[in-house]
């Protein structure tokens, strides 16, 4: 037994013996010194305790309170002093005993006596042995190995003791001569004997009164009565013999009598205690095999809702698990609804047909007294028939009279109650309700992860899903670039044959039949080869053709855009014990952008969801919006108004090679959680949106995009009505722009056929020059016809320089790259009309009568 499991009562045991023989000692001694008689002898005629013996309890008294601060101090320099006083005491004990019994054996006078006081007597020798077993077994004490010698000295010492009361509980003589001590010294050899088989309970005799087994129950209540009625039996056999009550033969047949019924009625005892023990071991075994029973059906039921991973089987593989192994005579499952704090029955088990309706039911809260499950409360009725509210009633309707409702909770919230019914009152027992208990814990866990499997495999077939629409967007983007380019080259090429082809059919009216019809034959191939251009860069753009764009408020859509992504950008996070704090900077009265709300707010969120990836340990994520403003200093002070959205956070930024890749498809630096299609997207949508974005990172300082959008009210390209075949605008001077010198001649000798005064420019920045030329001479250009794919500077940077110096000059685009003529949505800023390649002869002389503001000749 270890020193955690001894109770508390040895230790008691062993300092009030202490204190005993410490506390009589001073008394015998204060009775020395105040010639007290009593103190000296209790009765007074009896033996006396002479000084020597009284010095040696006292030793033996401090002694033996020592050894508690060597068991329990938890102060080692304390254990360490208190342990060699207490062996110095013992063996000073020892040596006072042994030189008064050599003293005794030699005959001769040891003058031990009269060291402490010359006129109290004698130690008695059989005191003196008692002082030398109990003070050997005092300095053995603690000492593992001399625990028999230890424990056989105690007991040999109360043995004597005994003898020598004996003398006078029953009078005579001593037993055992030179066997006289005084009463109270023979008492206090029993409790000095006792105090030191207490001081060490952990093993021999104590150890089976202070274990909590059967035998240490059974010896604590009948040792102290077989010890003490057998003396005290004998004690009134004597007392009545010596009244004359009854003669010697009777008084030894009384005590006989006596001491077969006491011994007798200790048996009686002691076999009512083993059995109410054997009765407890048994309904402890049962207990213990019952809950056995229970754990091994938990763990039946726990690998087969395992093996399941959606709702409806586990619910069902539990009830039938319960019907089979509990049992149960009812049982079904049902689901909160909080919006409308009812219950709806989801599985009922399978063996109770008259309840089979139930499926599918709803079950009120609060009118079924069920108001205590949303708590997490076990509710157990054991007779349902005194309950009057509905659902209990159909249970009693069914043959059923008690039953327990168990709460699935998770996440602190009642996701739904597992109902267990049987058909006699007071049904479940205590074990019963802790099973179902635990059954159910483990029933919600495992509910709510098939809930989270369920979710996360539709999420997971939609992000395949959506994978393979990004996928096949991004090769039809992969094919519509390289499409367009191929467009490009062809219309350019074509372009000189169709106006070529369209001007000999207009103007050569001497043109033969077959020629005539061979021409056209020519001109309808053209024009279908340019359709088919057409539709081959439209089928990549997958632009719906009745979404029309629309007026947005900026400020309006980036409100939503947070609201929308809340959980991304602050729930998500906080789960990790990251802070993302979200700030806005949105300007006041900033005009309305045109574009597709759903492609700009699909913008917004990527970009929010880029940085809150950035920010692993949280940060700041600002959205600012404003007005942009440019100005030209070529042209004078001419400033151009737009609206700017800006996306800043201050996590890892990105270095220079990560900034100057980030736009390139399939690029990412997110590793397996990143697609790289993301910036790509955004791009996308900004180049249809006529916007610009910047982006501006650096490693440690965080990242910031820009997103620029054009706010003034471009005008919108409508088709220009076709001109009668053969009318011409009276002439203005326009100013052709193309590198493609091939392209520029037909378009000149088209233009100047019908009276123009034309000036061509090879490249965007020659065609710059020529128009600030022209305005500084005072000979303005009416018309500007620039070809947008132009290597350093393009078709728009010219249209852009030109609106600069000349707001009122209309610039027409001509392109290759397949934009529709007319569609506002695909009009850059700066252009007012957009002609597609290869130019028909009518496109352009309608162009040129819409812009000029003259009437046909």
């Amino acid at each position: 037994m270890s020193k955690a499991e001894v109770p508390r009562w040895p230790q008691r045991i062993h300092q009030t013996a202490a204190g005993l023989l410490a506390l009589v000692a001073v008394a015998v001694l204060w009775g020395w010194a105040a010639n007290n008689a009593r103190l000296k002898s209790v009765v007074i005629g009896w033996p006396r305790m002479v000084v020597p013996t009284a010095v040696c309890f006292l030793l033996a008294g401090i002694a033996l309170g020592l050894l508690t601060f060597v068991r329990d101090s938890r102060s080692v320099r304390r254990r360490a002093v208190s342990f060699w006083i207490s062996q110095g005491l013992s063996l000073l004990i020892v040596l006072i005993g042994l030189i008064r019994l050599l003293s005794a054996v030699l005959g001769r006078n040891s003058k031990i006596d009269h060291l402490f006081y010359m006129r109290s007597g004698a130690m008695a020798p059989a005191t003196a042995i008692n002082f030398t077993l109990l003070g050997s077994a005092l300095f053995l004490a603690g000492r593992r190995r001399a625990f028999s010698s230890f424990q056989t000295m105690a007991l040999l010492a109360s043995l004597i003791a005994w003898l020598a009361f004996s003398r006078f509980l029953y009078g005579g003589a001593p037993l055992i001569p030179q066997d006289t001590l005084a009463v109270h010294t023979s008492l206090l050899f029993f409790a000095w004997s006792i105090g030191l088989l207490c001081s060490w309970p952990e093993d021999g005799l104590m150890s089976l009164l202070v274990s909590d087994s059967a035998g240490g129950v059974i010896a604590r209540k009948l040792l102290i009565p077989a010890m003490v009625l057998p003396i005290a039996v004998g004690w009134l056999q004597l007392q009545g013999q010596r009244a004359g009550w009854y003669g010697t033969e009777a008084g030894l047949s009384l005590f006989a009598l006596s001491s077969a019924v006491t011994f007798g009625a200790l048996v009686w005892m002691t076999a009512a205690a083993l059995h109410r023990s054997d009765l407890s071991r048994r309904n402890g075994e049962w207990k213990l095999l019952e809950q056995l029973a229970r754990l091994d059906l938990l763990r039946q039921i726990t690998q087969a809702i395992g093996e399941r991973q959606d709702m409806q089987s586990i619910f069902q593989v539990v009830l039938r698990s319960l019907e089979d192994n509990l049992p149960i005579d009812f049982g079904c499952i049902a689901l909160y609804d909080r919006a409308g704090m009812v219950l709806t029955v989801a599985n009922v088990s399978v063996r109770q047909t008259v309840l089979s309706d139930l499926k599918h039911a709803t079950i009120g809260i609060d009118e079924n007294g069920f108001a205590r499950s949303l708590g997490g409360q076990l509710i157990y009725e054991p007779d349902l028939d005194r309950l009057t509210t509905p659902f209990p009633r159909q249970l009693v309707q069914g043959g059923l009279h008690s039953g327990v409702i168990v709460p699935l909770m998770v996440e602190n919230g009642l996701f739904g109650i597992l109902i267990a019914a049987r058909r006699e009152p007071e049904g479940f027992s205590s074990s019963d309700c802790e099973f179902l208990k635990h059954l159910g814990e483990l029933m919600a866990l495992a509910a709510h992860q098939a809930q989270m499997y369920g979710s996360l495999q539709h999420a997971y077939d939609d992000l395949q899903a959506t994978r393979q629409t990004v996928m096949q967007q991004e090769r039809l983007r992969a094919f519509g670039q390289m499409a367009s380019g191929i467009a490009h080259d062809i219309n350019n090429t074509i372009s000189p044959a169709a106006l070529y082809t369209e001007s000999l059919l207009e103007t050569e009216t001497g043109l033969g039949r077959q020629a005539r019809r061979t021409l056209q034959t020519i001109q309808r191939a053209l024009n279908d080869v340019s359709n088919t251009l057409t539709r081959l860069t439209d089928l990549y753009r997958q632009r719906e053709p009745q979404v029309v764009s629309a007026p947005i408020d900026l400020n309006q859509l980036v409100r939503q855009t947070i609201e929308l992504t809340n959980a991304r950008w602050s729930a998500m996070p906080q789960q990790n014990g990251i802070v993302v704090r979200m700030v806005t900077d949105l300007a006041y009265g900033i005009p309305p952008i045109r574009g597709l709300e759903n492609e700009l707010r699909e913008v917004l969120v990527n970009l929010i969801f880029n940085a809150v990836d950035a920010m692993a340990n949280g940060g700041t994520l600002t959205l600012r919006t404003g007005i942009a403003k440019t100005s030209c200093s070529e042209g004078g002070p001419t400033e151009i108004r737009g609206v700017y959205l800006e996306v800043v956070d201050t996590g890892v930024g990105m270095d220079e090679e990560a900034r100057r890749r980030c736009m390139e498809p399939f690029f990412t630096t997110k590793g397996d959680r990143g697609t790289g299609l993301g910036l790509v997207m955004v791009q996308g949508v900004m180049e249809r949106h006529s916007g610009e974005l910047e982006i501006d990172s650096a490693v440690g300082k965080g990242t910031t995009v820009r997103l620029t959008f054009t706010a003034t009210e471009a005008a919108v390209s409508r088709p220009a009505p076709t001109a009668p075949a053969g009318t011409v605008s009276k002439p203005v001077r326009i100013l052709l722009v193309d590198d493609d010198p091939l392209l520029l001649k037909p378009l000149r000798e088209v233009l100047e056929l019908d009276g123009h005064d034309v000036v061509t420019a090879n490249g965007g920045q020659s065609g710059i020059d020529a128009f600030h030329a022209a305005l500084s001479q005072n000979k303005p250009f009416s018309i500007v016809f620039t070809d947008l794919g132009m290597p350093y500077v393009d078709g728009k940077k010219v249209a852009l320089s030109v609106k600069e110096a000349a707001a009122a000059t209309p610039v027409i685009l001509l392109t290759g790259w397949g934009y529709r003529s007319g569609n506002e949505d695909e009009t850059p800023a700066n252009v007012d009309l957009v002609l597609s390649k290869p130019t028909k002869r009518g496109d352009l002389r309608s162009a040129v009568e819409r812009f000029s503001g003259n009437e046909p000749n």
